[in-house]
């Protein structure tokens, strides 16, 4: 279970690493650049990896420890996006479009892991 955590969160980096490089690209060729979207960028995808890495203590304490509801954690997660978000909105430094953004690359990682893994299921 550990191994399977550690590897679903060594993929997220890498991907977080490719997503946030495309994403930067692009907000280059369409507003030139602006550190703004550097900033968002780094503060969305250090959050997002700490969300992730919560889950992940919390999924391993109900594992493990048999303790199934871990509301601190759920409430640290969201204190952590929440000022993800307060900061992209109230900081002129930090693009809010692109501190959200990275909030989504699990979603989107896992969905093309997913649809990528069924394909070759299906070969036979």
């Amino acid at each position: 279970m550990q191994e399977d955590l550690h590897k679903e969160l060594h993929f997220v980096a890498a991907g977080t690493i490719v997503l946030d490089l495309l994403v930067w690209i692009v907000s280059f060729i369409m507003v030139k650049f602006r550190i703004a979207v550097l900033t968002g960028l780094l503060l969305g995808s250090v959050g997002m990896m700490c969300n992730l890495l919560l889950l992940r203590r919390s999924i391993l304490n109900a594992v493990y420890h048999g303790k199934t509801r871990d509301f601190k954690g759920y409430l640290i997660r969201v204190l952590i996006a929440s000022a993800v978000i307060a900061a992209g909105l109230m900081s002129e430094h930090v693009s809010t479009i692109t501190a959200v953004l990275p909030f989504l690359y699990p979603k989107i990682l896992f969905g093309i892991f997913s649809v990528h893994s069924n394909k070759k299921s299906k070969k036979y």
